[in-house]
């Protein structure tokens, strides 16, 4: 099987409590992968731990072939993510914000375009993030997970399912192999 990521025993304890337990997990190349469980279960845990925002107690994980975290920056560079709410800067636009991201990983200018495009956002570009409605500040968030249209998305966030089927179809419309892991479907 080609997998594009692995976790073998990933474990994370908090002085007496174990938020995740020794969750071994092979995701394909190119598949869909949801999480599913209570508050408190664990989900937003692991994708912290797999994007380097906390690190495991115990196990360990592969990001497209390579180990966290001995090519951290090589796998962030792969991965987009979306954790929790979007949090923008309200007064600049949503074509700004999306730029600083671009910015920060040495990507073209057309990239800011692209994002905006495979979220339906090309119109409201030129919008000040705070006059976004929530729908939009979702898609400009996804925008910033897709900019530079990385192999593979963590998307820890509380959407309703059309919005999900939404992501899925804009990405599928495209016709390109990505893998989406999310949350709280």
């Amino acid at each position: 099987m080609d997998y594009i990521i692995t976790t073998e025993q990933l474990t994370k304890k908090y002085k007496n409590f174990i938020s995740v337990n020794k969750v071994s997990m092979h995701i394909r190349k190119g598949s869909i992968y949801g999480f599913l469980g209570p508050n408190g279960a664990g989900k937003s845990t692991t994708m912290k731990m797999l994007l380097g925002l906390t690190s495991p107690t115990e196990g360990s994980f592969v990001i497209d072939g390579e180990r966290f975290s001995d090519d951290r920056i090589s796998i962030l560079k792969k991965v987009g993510s979306f954790i929790e709410s979007p949090s923008f800067y309200a007064n600049l636009t949503g074509r700004e914000n999306l730029d600083i991201i671009r910015r920060i990983l040495g990507l073209p200018e057309r990239a800011v375009d692209d994002a905006l495009e495979l979220v339906g956002l090309t119109e409201f570009g030129n919008r000040l993030a705070k006059k976004y409605s929530l729908g939009m500040k979702q898609r400009l968030g996804l925008a910033g997970a897709l900019i530079g249209r990385p192999p593979i998305l963590i998307l820890d966030v509380k959407w309703s399912m059309v919005f999900i089927v939404y992501c899925v179809h804009s990405v599928q419309k495209k016709r390109e192999k990505r893998t989406l892991y999310t949350n709280r479907a």
